[in-house]
C-alpha cells in the first residue's frame, strides 16, 4: 500500500510554496517598477546617467527666488554636480511650474514656464534655463531686487525678456512662435496642477524616501549637496 506524506512534510511544502510565491511577488514588483527616465513629466527636464537607479525631483518656478539660488549653485558647480548623478546613478528632473503665478498673479512666472516648456521641446531646456538663471541674476538679484519675500520685486521686466534670454542661448523662430502663441501653456497649466498635490511650497525636493521643500537664500553649495546626500541609502 503507498504511504501518505504525512502531515509534518504537508505544511512544510506549502510553507515553501508561499514564500516562494512572495519572493516571486517581490521579484516583479522591482523588476515592472518604471525606470526613472520614463516616470520623468518632460524627458528634455532631466539630466544624468541614462542608467539611473534613482530619481531626484525638484518642483519650482524661475520667479522663485529661493529655487533660484539652490539651481544656480548647482550651475555654478555642474560638472561636480555631473560627477555626483553619474557616481549615484541619479536622474536629477526639473518639474517646471508656474505656481508663483497661481499664488501672486506674477505675470512673468507664467511667461517663464511657458518659454521653459518651449525650450525643452527643442532639446535645450536646459541651455535656456542656465541662461535665464543668468541674465536674472545680472538684471536684478546681484542688485537685492526679487531675491527674497522682503526685498523688493521685479517691477519691470521687459514683455520680451524670455525671448532673448532664449536667443541668446541659439534658440531661433520655432522658440519665438511657440512663445508667442502660448503653444505650451496647456502644458504648463497641466503640470503645474499635477505639482500642487504634491508640492509643499517652492522649492520642493522628492528622493527615494526624502522628500523636503524650502531652500534659504543665504545657503551655498555645500546646502546643495546635503540635499542631494540627503534620500541616498533611504
Amino acid at each position: 500500500m503507498e504511504t501518505k506524506p504525512s502531515g509534518r512534510i504537508i505544511r512544510t511544502v506549502a510553507i515553501i510554496a508561499v514564500i516562494c510565491a512572495f519572493v516571486a511577488l517581490i521579484f516583479i514588483s522591482l523588476t515592472s517598477r518604471p525606470a526613472p527616465a520614463d516616470q520623468a513629466w518632460t524627458a528634455a527636464m532631466t539630466t544624468g546617467p541614462e542608467n539611473a537607479s534613482s530619481h531626484y525631483i525638484m518642483y519650482t518656478d524661475i520667479m522663485c527666488p529661493y529655487c533660484t539660488v539652490f539651481s544656480r549653485e548647482a550651475m555654478n558647480h555642474w560638472d561636480e554636480f555631473q560627477e555626483y548623478l553619474n557616481e549615484h546613478k541619479i536622474l536629477f528632473e526639473i518639474r517646471m511650474t508656474d505656481m508663483i503665478f497661481e499664488g501672486n498673479d506674477v505675470a512673468m512666472s507664467r511667461s517663464a514656464g511657458e518659454a521653459s516648456y518651449c525650450a525643452a521641446r527643442e532639446d535645450k531646456f536646459w541651455d535656456f534655463y542656465h541662461g535665464a538663471l543668468a541674465a536674472l541674476w545680472e538684471d536684478y538679484q546681484s542688485k537685492g531686487i526679487g531675491v527674497s519675500k522682503s526685498s523688493p520685486a521685479i517691477t519691470n521686466m521687459p514683455e520680451d525678456y524670455w525671448l532673448k534670454v532664449g536667443q541668446k542661448v541659439g534658440l531661433g523662430e520655432d522658440f519665438e512662435n511657440c512663445v508667442n502663441n502660448h503653444e505650451t501653456l496647456e502644458e504648463l497649466d497641466r503640470n503645474t496642477r499635477r505639482a500642487s498635490q504634491v508640492a509643499a511650497g517652492l522649492p520642493s525636493f522628492q528622493f527615494n524616501k526624502f522628500s523636503t521643500s524650502g531652500f534659504s537664500d543665504t545657503w551655498d553649495w555645500t546646502y546643495v549637496k546635503r540635499m542631494l546626500d540627503a534620500g541616498l541609502g533611504k
